[in-house]
């Protein structure tokens, strides 16, 4: 048991509005003295910082993917390592809908044409925005997001395949091998984590599999996509088009060519920043850090060896209370 008048300390990495706090945490100022901290993707957790933040207890990362965090390293210490898998759902599906309907519609260069002053409808037919109905979406990973976009692209007459290696049966759509998806899928959408297995899962290879007039969509991680490959196959026409919410580099120089494209749309790792997504995200975060501060095992715990009486980091405080 620990003393009534102590409150687990947990330190979030950005700026928070509409949470609510339990009576039995509080939010400080600083990693340094926190028992539990929420991070984004940038600046990495593993040994290091629990070697730094010796009261460090868990770590927690308000989304699915956790690539800044060695979950094997934190664990080792001691210190749990969580995500908030759920919480992004909704809010990265609709942004992914967003962006593949933007480059479908051509809304970019649409735009540009008018601001310049002409709404010269010549020469459209070259490339003419695309009507979706009937067109086939291909899904790289039909998980939670995936699937949902899959439902969206179905409500809007679309057919569906989708590759997932770590499914038997698809939720919706087809399941079909990845060179299969490739050849046959008018709009690609990424949703797969960044692995060994799945960098640069789109390559000059792959993107030469594809159809002439493909569009891709990636709001998973940059790292999928060969950035240099994918500006090829644009330049070259055989991309017609692409949404990027996660690009490789993180974010891209003010002049980098993909940002002067008229049929590239990138925004800046913003999916799941939705004003309810926001909420969701650290909620679920604290959630899972104060259920490991509290002596229980969080939904979303990515590496049980961090319970290991041997190293559990809350076994230093557990007489506090007595």
């Amino acid at each position: 048991m620990r003393r009534m008048d102590r409150r687990y300390r947990v330190w979030v990495d950005r700026s928070i509005r509409g949470i609510d706090v339990p009576a039995d945490a509080a939010l400080v100022d600083s990693p340094a003295g926190a028992d539990g901290v929420i991070v984004g993707p940038g600046e990495p957790w593993g040994a290091a910082a629990c070697e730094r933040f010796g009261q460090l207890k868990v770590v927690a990362r308000p989304g699915v993917g956790y690539d800044n965090v060695d979950v094997a390293a934190c664990a080792a210490a001691g210190v749990a390592a969580c995500n908030t898998p759920d919480a992004p759902t909704v809010s990265t599906a609709e942004h992914a809908l967003a962006l593949l309907l933007a480059v479908a519609k051509r809304l970019k260069p649409a735009e540009h044409r008018l601001r310049a002053g002409s709404a010269d409808l010549r020469g459209l037919n070259e490339r003419a925005p695309l009507e979706l109905d009937g067109r086939t979406l291909g899904l790289v990973g039909c998980g939670r997001i995936g699937s949902r976009l899959g439902g969206y692209a179905e409500a809007l007459g679309m057919k569906v395949l989708a590759y997932d290696p770590h499914l038997e049966s698809a939720p919706l759509g087809e399941l079909v091998g990845l060179e299969e998806l490739w050849a046959r899928a008018e709009v690609i959408s990424l949703h797969a984590p960044a692995t060994a297995a799945t960098r640069h899962i789109v390559d000059a290879a792959a993107l030469a599999a594809m159809r002439p007039g493909v569009l891709i969509v990636n709001c998973a991680r940059g790292a999928l996509v060969d950035t240099a490959a994918l500006l090829a196959a644009l330049e070259s026409g055989h991309v017609a088009g692409c949404g990027l919410d996660v690009t490789d580099p993180e974010p891209l120089p003010a002049d980098h060519p993909l940002l002067a494209r008229s049929d590239v749309i990138v925004t800046p790792h913003v999916a799941s920043t939705t004003a309810a997504g926001h909420v969701r995200l650290i909620s679920a975060a604290l959630e899972q850090c104060l259920t490991w501060l509290r002596g229980g095992t969080p939904e979303h715990l990515l590496d049980p060896a961090a319970a290991d009486p041997a190293v559990d980091r809350r076994r230093r405080t557990a007489g506090e209370a007595r």
